[in-house]
């Protein structure tokens, strides 16, 4: 039950990153981190990105989710909490990789 929940949520959060991206650097709204705060071009990239990984694996969480409410299998509340990290943390990682990849391109990377 918890990956349907947590995958209708981030769809939804991923659906607000692709249509209605935050304009700036917002303290409670967008994709946030130190990568993603260098320029306005990093800001918008990140919003994109990380709104399209939020999309992709909130939809395959609530698919994961729905399948298993479906055959029943829904008491295995501390088995999906722990791996519940792992559809979770490619979205950060992906997001991170393209913005690494846009400062290898601009060469804001060079010391």
């Amino acid at each position: 039950m918890i990956f349907l929940v947590v995958g209708v949520f981030l769809t939804i959060l991923g659906c607000l990153f692709l249509f209605i991206p935050s304009k700036g650097n917002l303290p409670f709204y967008g994709y946030h981190s130190p990568r993603a705060t260098k320029s306005d071009v990093h800001w918008r990239l990140a919003q994109k990105t990380s709104g399209k990984y939020f999309f992709i694996f909130g939809l395959l969480m609530a698919l994961i989710g729905y399948l298993l409410k479906l055959t029943g299998q829904t008491n295995y509340f501390i088995i999906e909490m722990l791996v519940l990290v792992f559809p979770i943390m490619p979205i950060f990682i992906l997001t991170e990789k393209k913005l690494q990849e846009l400062d290898d391109s601009i060469g804001g990377n060079k010391k």
